[in-house]
């Protein structure tokens, strides 16, 4: 049997480290702890076990033993001894199940870290052809096509207001004509009656 001080100051490193409690409670459950009585060792090793922990019969002092396997490679004439669990075999399984939780999580980054290159490729081609397209309407005005366009530009509309006054000039002279055109028959008119 397992001391209870052992696996709580074990408990307590694994917490230092930062293991998740469910990677604790998983631990406890494998060292053969009930779910209750590994919640309660964690509560006691964090230092708040103000919840009384029910009575079960067990003494939670007395951990049940479980196999250690020293080598995966035990000849089928030996049989495994069944050893006490220390805090190295604990530390070691913690840090087995630590390994395998990175490993799953470092496949899930590496998806994530493909997927946003292929995204950021994708942009890049777009900004690309972007780029060709403004390179493209630069190269069909440049600047001094811009300079030779403003200065078209000017001298259009110096040609609008040249004929705008020439257009006032010959409303004016229109005017004019209809004016003497009027005259010219009044006088006609008046000559006319007159005889």
């Amino acid at each position: 049997m397992v001391n209870k001080e052992v696996v709580i100051k074990t408990i307590k490193k694994m917490l230092n480290s930062g293991i998740e409690d469910k990677i604790i409670l998983s631990t406890l459950s494998d060292l053969g702890l009930t779910e209750q009585e590994s919640e309660e060792l964690l509560l006691t090793a964090k230092g708040t076990s103000g919840v009384k922990p029910k009575e079960t019969g067990k003494n939670i002092a007395e951990i049940p033993e479980k196999e250690a396997v020293i080598n995966e490679k035990v000849s089928e004439t030996e049989t495994p001894s069944i050893q006490e669990y220390d805090i190295d075999s604990v530390i070691t399984q913690t840090s087995n199940k630590i390994k395998e939780h990175l490993a799953e999580k470092e496949g899930v980054d590496v998806l994530k870290q493909q997927s946003t290159d292929l995204k950021l490729e994708e942009q890049d081609d777009k900004l690309n052809e972007l780029h060709k397209k403004i390179d493209s309407v630069h190269g069909k005005i440049d600047a001094g096509s811009l300079n030779e366009l403003k200065k078209e530009i000017n001298a259009i509309e110096k040609d609008v207001s040249e004929i705008k006054n020439d257009f006032k000039d010959f409303k004016a002279k229109i005017n004019a004509m209809h004016d003497i055109m009027k005259k010219i028959l009044e006088t006609e008119r008046k000559l006319l009656t007159k005889k």
